[in-house]
């Protein structure tokens, strides 16, 4: 089945149920037979992060892919982290990032966050930004 996956993880991840296919192989796979699928997510992440499917893909490499993995993820979500913040899908990957990446990675995505207090409160009004910031402000 993975090999059936590779170059078509991007579209498998924006189908209702190829979400969830990508989603158990994360889950019960070993990391090392997952890389390539993991790697296509990485290249893909602020698409898929704003996809109505492809979100929860974004938010199980988070939760089961590797600290090199989410510090990829996370460095291609930076330049528009707070537009993801905000964003009604992508807010639960930048969620997801905050809880299982490592402290550096937390310091980046809060500092472009909150770098800005102008941004921060624009951020804390919108309706799916308020949920990022309780995030934050638990770690």
């Amino acid at each position: 089945m993975i090999e059936e996956l590779r170059g078509r993880v991007g579209e498998a991840a924006r189908h209702a149920f190829g979400c969830r296919v990508l989603e158990r192989l994360l889950e019960h796979c070993p990391i090392d037979c997952v890389a390539g699928l993991l790697g296509e997510v990485r290249d893909d992440a602020v698409e898929l992060s704003r996809h109505a499917f492809g979100n929860y893909v974004v938010q199980h490499a988070f939760e089961h892919g590797s600290t090199e993995l989410r510090h990829e993820i996370v460095q291609a979500m930076l330049p528009e982290i707070c537009k993801l913040a905000r964003h009604k899908s992508a807010s639960h990957c930048v969620e997801s990032a905050l809880l299982h990446c490592c402290e550096e990675d937390r310091q980046a995505m809060k500092l472009a966050m909150a770098g800005d207090t102008e941004e921060l409160a624009s951020l804390t009004s919108s309706n799916f930004g308020s949920f990022v910031v309780k995030e934050m402000r638990k770690r």
